[in-house]
């Protein structure tokens, strides 16, 4: 049983896995077995401040000893999930337990420069320890029963993904809600991207990519129209922002929503996989690029839609 430690408790992530990890007050096809959240530390927030209370207290009736250092828990665990909401505040986060040699998972967004994602995988690999990120959209089931159909299916031609991508201060474009539709169009057509334009109005942008191999991929991420899903309980009458694909491919066209019920649980198992064997789901090349992808879109939004190199942002 690993013994997994949590920085920093302003999202619901804090919760959510804790919950699924420590098999508290889910269903049981929630369960993740093989590690338990044993050490937790609230932490400060540079966006949402006042959730942390709540999460705490939530957290700590699963059975989580609550610790006022990050450090305190180095020598006491197995791993460390960072979780803070903002992608800036990761490095910090994640430093100290990658200079211990101890393995780590980091929450979306990666990061939200490069220079502190290329910092992170450098101390990992200096200090030949695993360092693991991903949004846990790719981890749906739908995206799961679409690759085991790739036999039949063929090459991926294209694709489009959509989403929510609302935008949050602190987590700049596409990093915040929108990094799960970029995760998601990563997930159908792998790394390779080599640049893009961003036409940005209001209520979406819609970001269209050339691959190296000339494939085309497109997102589409929503801000106007339908809510996203976490309001439709609060305002059952409203239409819930759906996930989804479209994947053209040699032998169909693949039209696809895509639920979240199961992706907390599908990335929590991959997590306890990637602690357990030293090797990550989603490759650092892919996570770097995921950054290069957010941070040209933001260039070419304010540019007025240019096209952008995805080697050329800093």
């Amino acid at each position: 049983m690993l013994r997994l430690g949590i920085v920093d408790f302003d999202s619901s992530h804090a919760i959510e896995f804790t919950r699924r990890f420590n098999h508290a007050g889910v269903d049981a096809d929630q369960r993740v077995d093989g590690a338990r959240v044993v050490l937790g530390c609230p932490g400060t927030s540079r966006m949402s401040r006042e959730r942390i209370p709540g999460f705490t207290h939530e957290v700590r009736a699963c059975g989580v000893e609550i610790v006022e250092s990050p450090t305190e828990m180095i020598g006491r665990i197995d791993a460390v999930l960072v979780l803070s909401l903002c992608g800036s505040a990761h490095l910090a986060g994640v430093r100290p337990f990658l200079e211990a040699g101890i393995p780590a998972y980091v929450d979306k967004p990666f990061a939200c420069s490069l220079d502190d994602a290329e910092e992170m995988i450098r101390l990992a690999e200096e200090h030949n320890v695993l360092l693991y990120h991903s949004s846990a959209l790719p981890f749906s089931a739908e995206v799961w029963a679409f690759h085991r159909q790739a036999d039949r299916l063929g090459r991926v031609n294209g694709a489009i993904a959509y989403g929510p991508a609302k935008r949050a201060e602190g987590n700049p474009g596409l990093f915040h809600y929108g990094i799960h539709s970029v995760g998601l169009l990563f997930a159908l057509l792998g790394t390779g991207c080599e640049s893009l334009a961003n036409e940005y109005a209001d209520a979406a942008e819609v970001v269209t990519a050339r691959w190296a191999d000339g494939r085309l991929g497109t997102l589409r991420g929503n801000r106007g129209g339908a809510t996203p899903d976490a309001c439709v309980a609060a305002h059952p009458s409203r239409v819930a922002t759906r996930y989804g694909f479209v994947a053209f491919c040699d032998n169909g066209v693949v039209h696809q929503t895509v639920s979240t019920r199961y992706a907390y649980r599908n990335l929590c198992r991959s997590i306890v996989e990637a602690f357990e064997t030293g090797t990550p789901a989603v490759s650092h090349e892919q996570n770097l690029e995921e950054v290069r992808f957010v941070l040209a879109a933001l260039d070419s939004e304010a540019g007025g839609g240019k096209r952008v190199s995805l080697q050329s942002v800093t």
